[in-house]
């Protein structure tokens, strides 16, 4: 039947359940508000470029559902910044032995390095200043080392025949340089104590002097890559931890010093409310698609607006000030019920339909026509109306018609009663011949103007009046 580490690795590292050959690897730095894909180093461990396509190069790891096969990623509280993981770089993850490396990152998962050709199993001592690991998938006798966080690695011998790596594991805190190496050989379990101790790497120094030359340690803090302020969840941490090049050993006792500052607020330090969604590459909140019925109060009508926070401020986010979400209107759903002034309006629009549509029906009926006709034109019925113009009459006699009678007018000599033309009452004697001058002319215009009245056919020819008409 084989070792557990045989059972283990048995059919090439493939011990899937399912198909999953399109797993691919994000990281959030933000507790799941932007996930991105992990940058991939740009060389292998041996200083050989590392050539994919842009849209499909991307590094991918190995997690704790995969265990059995190769050790997850890892990272501890006490090497701040340190990552590492077994994986591969391409399209997506594979899951064949000779397919996966080794990776480190050493600030917080922004960047990688490949660490070594193959799959191993790694531990961290001394807060991170040290990583021991092994190769977990073939039979080894050689422990690999690094005191300068990745930069170079060195190996050696642990035992003299190989066995089969099962872990390596240290005190919970990692701050210690002893291990213990375990697994089994030819069936029988082996155990190994590992202690860095005589290395005789010197105590580091300049904890409280940071980024002098003298000193051996640096600050650094943590980043997405996309903010130039360096402020996650709303506070910008700065921790001191020893330079990569710096030979010494920080000690079981060292307290490593981290200055927290709260930054101002922005749109990142927020995240959308239940019913509210984000576009790829946006900030904005805005309603998702029937969310309106899940959020919608329960007065809320259909012509209505309801007012409610479209953000809220990410988990463990400490930001202050700054940028603040306002409450977001939104539409009452379609099918809510009516408000009382809509209801209201629509009455007195239905009502008014009503009453426009029976009058119409009504003045189109022959037996309620007679209410909506013209009347009070009975006495003119006999008016005539002829062209004016061509085919017009003649005199304007003609457009009498045939109830004229010439008698109404040529036996009337009963001038007397008529209104004068002109009546003015003279304020002195001075202007009398002024009014009586312009009264001549307006006699002598109206004579020009105004036509002469024909006789009718066949009747007698009026005689001529005073006036000359």
């Amino acid at each position: 039947a084989g070792t557990d580490v045989d059972r283990k690795h048995a059919g090439g590292g493939r011990g899937r359940g399912k198909d999953e050959e399109i797993i691919r690897t994000v990281i959030t730095f933000d507790k799941g508000g932007v996930w991105s894909y992990l940058k991939p180093p740009k060389v292998d461990s041996v200083g050989k470029p590392i050539e994919c396509p842009p849209e499909k190069c991307w590094l991918h790891l190995h997690g704790v559902t995969n265990f059995h096969n190769f050790a997850p990623f890892y990272s501890l509280e006490t090497a701040a910044g340190l990552i590492m993981g077994t994986g591969n770089v391409g399209a997506s993850l594979r899951f064949e032995t000779d397919q996966v490396n080794t990776y480190f990152s050493r600030d917080g998962g922004l960047s990688w390095i490949e660490a070594h050709k193959g799959a191993f199993i790694y531990e961290f001592g001394d807060h991170g200043g040290l990583i021991v690991m092994a190769n977990d998938v073939e039979r080894t006798k050689q422990v690999v080392f690094s005191w300068n966080e990745g930069q170079s690695w060195y190996d050696f011998d642990v035992a003299g025949a190989a066995l089969e790596v099962d872990n390596i594991v240290t005190e919970p805190n990692a701050t210690t340089t002893t291990f213990l190496l375990y697994g089994t050989r030819q069936d029988t379990g082996v155990l190994y104590h590992l202690n860095f101790e005589p290395l005789g790497q010197p105590p580091c120094k300049g904890a409280w002097a940071a980024d002098s030359v003298s000193s051996d340690y640096e600050t650094w803090m943590p980043s997405d890559g996309r903010s130039t302020d360096k402020c996650l969840l709303g506070r910008q941490i700065t921790y001191t931890r020893r330079k990569q090049t710096s030979e010494c050993f920080n000690g079981e006792q060292f307290e490593r010093p981290v200055v927290r500052k709260n930054c101002m607020c922005t749109e990142e330090d927020y995240e959308c409310e239940i019913g509210f969604a984000r576009k790829v590459g946006s900030f904005e909140c805005r309603p998702a698609e029937d969310a309106g019925a899940q959020i919608a109060p329960e007065r809320c009508t259909s012509s209505d607006f309801f007012y409610v926070d479209a953000y809220r401020k990410v988990a463990g986010d400490t930001c202050e000030g700054g940028w603040f979400p306002q409450k977001a209107a939104v539409p009452c759903p379609a099918g809510a019920a009516f408000s009382k002034s809509a209801l209201s309006v629509l009455l007195v629009g239905l009502v008014l339909v009503i009453v426009m549509a029976t009058i119409t029906f009504v003045s189109r009926s022959e037996k309620f026509k007679h209410l909506f006709t013209n009347y009070g034109f009975d006495s003119h019925k006999h008016v005539q109306y002829a062209q004016v113009g061509k085919g017009g009459p003649e005199s304007a006699v003609d457009t009498v018609g045939s109830r004229y009678d010439p008698n109404e007018f040529l036996g009337d000599d009963d001038d007397e009663d008529a209104p004068p033309l002109v009546s003015y009452n003279l304020a002195d004697d001075d202007d009398e011949d002024e009014h009586e001058l312009a009264r001549g002319r307006g006699l002598e215009a109206a004579k020009t103007a105004v036509p002469k009245i024909s006789g009718p056919p066949g009747g007698a020819k009026p005689a001529d009046d005073d006036d000359g008409m």
